[in-house]
C-alpha cells in the first residue's frame, strides 16, 4: 500500500512539474517532450543499472514490438497531455488521467478476450462523474460539463485511453523480461518513435525553443524525468505485492493533486498558472474521491 500511494505522489509531482515547464521555462511543449526524452533515455538506463543491475538485460526478440507499441501509445498520450496542460490545470488533468482502469474492461475484452462481468458498469460510471467533476471550472457551466465543449475532459479522457492501450498491448511482454528490464526498453521504443514522428511535429519553431530555452528548464525538466522513473519503481514494487491493490490506489493521485492545487493557487510562488475559489477545489476534491472509490473497485474486477 505504502508503495502505491508513494507511486501516485511521484505521477502527482511529474505532472505539476510538466506544467510548470509548459507554462513557465518552455514556449513549445514539443521542444519539451524531445527534451524529455533525451534525459529519459540518459537516465533511465543509467539509474536501472545501479538499483537493479543484474535486471537490465538485452531482451529476447519477442519484447522489441511491444516496446514499440507501448511506445507509440505513449507518445500520443503524452502529447495531448502537455497539449492540454498548455490549456487546463494539472489539477484536472491528473485525476482523469487516473481513470485508466475503466478502459481495461472493454481493451481487455478486445485484445485478450478478457470478461469481468457487467456489475464493473456501475464503478465505470462513478468514475467517470468523479472526471466530470475535477474538469469544472469557473468558466465552465453544468450542463456544458457532459458536452464536447468541455474540452478538458475528452483530451485527458483520450490521453487515459491512450495510456491504457499501450499497457494492455504489452502486457504479454511481462511473461519474457522483469518489470524494470521492460521498462528501459520501453522507453527507448518510445524515443525512436519520437524520433521518426520528428518530420511531422518537431519544426523550425521547436528546434528554436529548444535551443533557447534548455539550460533554463534542465533543472525542472530532470524534476519531471526523475519524478517519472521513481514513480514507475515504486509502481513495479508496488505491482509485486498486489497488482488489485496498486491499480486501485493509483486513483489517489488525483488527491494529491488537488491538494497541491488549491495550496499552490493560495500561495504567491506562481508555480503554477491556477486559481480558482475554494468551491472549484471542493467540488475537484469530491470528483478525486469518486474516482478513487471507482478505480479501486474496477481493480477487484482484474482478479484472475
Amino acid at each position: 500500500m505504502f508503495y502505491a500511494i508513494t507511486s501516485s505522489l511521484f505521477f502527482s509531482i511529474f505532472m505539476f512539474a510538466a506544467k510548470y515547464v509548459i507554462s513557465k521555462k518552455m514556449s513549445s511543449f514539443i521542444s519539451f517532450i524531445y527534451m524529455q526524452g533525451i534525459l529519459i533515455v540518459a537516465i533511465f538506463p543509467i539509474l536501472s543499472l545501479i538499483i537493479a543491475p543484474g535486471q537490465v538485460t538485452l531482451p529476447p526478440a519477442e519484447v522489441i514490438p511491444y516496446a514499440y507499441i507501448s511506445g507509440a501509445t505513449s507518445i500520443i498520450a503524452y502529447l495531448l497531455t502537455y497539449y492540454g496542460l498548455t490549456k487546463y490545470d494539472a489539477s484536472s488533468a491528473v485525476p482523469i488521467v487516473g481513470i485508466k482502469p475503466i478502459f481495461v474492461i472493454p481493451l481487455s475484452y478486445v485484445f485478450l478476450g478478457e470478461f469481468y462481468g457487467f456489475d464493473v458498469i456501475l464503478w465505470i460510471i462513478i468514475a467517470v462523474l468523479g472526471a466530470v467533476m475535477t474538469s469544472w471550472d469557473e468558466n465552465i457551466r453544468a450542463r456544458q460539463l457532459f458536452s464536447f465543449k468541455n474540452k478538458a475532459l475528452w483530451i485527458f479522457m483520450a490521453a487515459a485511453f491512450l495510456y491504457t492501450a499501450g499497457n494492455v498491448a504489452v502486457k504479454p511482454a511481462m511473461k519474457l523480461v522483469t518489470n524494470f528490464n521492460f521498462l528501459v526498453w520501453r522507453e527507448i521504443g518510445w524515443f525512436c518513435v519520437l524520433l521518426a514522428l520528428m518530420p511531422l511535429i518537431f519544426h523550425e519553431e521547436n528546434w528554436a525553443s529548444l535551443r533557447g530555452e534548455w539550460r533554463g528548464a534542465l533543472r525542472a525538466v530532470l524534476l519531471v524525468v526523475l519524478a517519472q522513473y521513481f514513480g514507475y519503481i515504486l509502481l513495479f514494487y508496488a505491482l509485486g505485492f498486489s497488482v488489485q491493490i496498486t491499480e486501485g490506489l493509483n486513483g489517489s493521485q488525483g488527491l494529491f493533486a488537488v491538494a497541491a492545487g488549491f495550496v499552490l493557487s493560495r500561495t504567491k510562488s506562481g508555480l503554477i498558472s491556477e486559481r480558482h475559489e475554494s468551491r472549484i477545489y471542493l467540488i475537484r476534491a469530491v470528483g478525486a474521491l469518486l474516482i478513487l472509490f471507482g478505480t479501486y473497485e474496477l481493480s477487484y474486477a482484474f482478479r484472475s
